[in-house]
Formats: C-alpha cells, sequence, structure tokens
C-alpha cells in the first residue's frame, strides 16, 4: 500500500511540474482578446503591455525589421489563439494582430 501511495505522489508531482510555466506567464486559460483592446500603437509601451497582460510566453527581435514580437496565447472558447505584440526597438507597440493557433498540440507551435 505504501508504493501505491509513493507512486501517487510521484505520478502528482509529475503532473504539477508540467502544468508549470515561466514566472510572470499567464496560462492562455486565463487571457481573452479583449485583454489586448487597450493596447495602443505608438502610445503603449513594452512595460505598459506586461502590465496588461504579464510576460510574453515568447519574444522574437528581428533586427533587419527594427522590432521585437512578444507572444501570447489565449482561448476563445475551446480554441487557441495567439497575439503577437510587435515593439519599435524604442520599445513602443507598432501594432499587434491574433489569429487561430496552426498547432495547438505542440508546446511553441509549428513555425
Amino acid at each position: 500500500m505504501k508504493k501505491f501511495g509513493l507512486l501517487c505522489s510521484v505520478v502528482v508531482s509529475a503532473a504539477l511540474a508540467g502544468c508549470a510555466t515561466q514566472e510572470g506567464v499567464r496560462p492562455k486559460w486565463t487571457l481573452h482578446a479583449g485583454d489586448f483592446a487597450p493596447i495602443t500603437p505608438q502610445k503603449t509601451s513594452k512595460q505598459d503591455v506586461e502590465r496588461l497582460v504579464g510576460k510574453p510566453f515568447m519574444s522574437m527581435v528581428f533586427p533587419n525589421l527594427s522590432e521585437e514580437v512578444w507572444d501570447y496565447r489565449y482561448m476563445d472558447g475551446v480554441e487557441t489563439h495567439v497575439a503577437e505584440v510587435h515593439f519599435d526597438m524604442q520599445g513602443r507597440t507598432k501594432y499587434y494582430t491574433t489569429y487561430k493557433d496552426r498547432c495547438v498540440t505542440g508546446p511553441v507551435g509549428c513555425r
């Protein structure tokens, strides 16, 4: 019986570890499309975006385009969507876009 209890503890610990995310990154089921509505081009800074929707799930810098892109995942019903916030090199929002996630089974999408 003790072995069963130990096995259950290990399974629960592994499951919880799999649910862990980076500190400050909000899980996709806590974000919604409306959370991105206050983001205004040329007026919203990186700090404002982080305050509104948390740290990005993933960020990329494109030096040739002079921009940095932050990716967020959010739920719309049962579908996963992506929100990309594009910043200029001064840290101001250029624009943001949203679309249905093309690869919901992968941890970072199909890129």
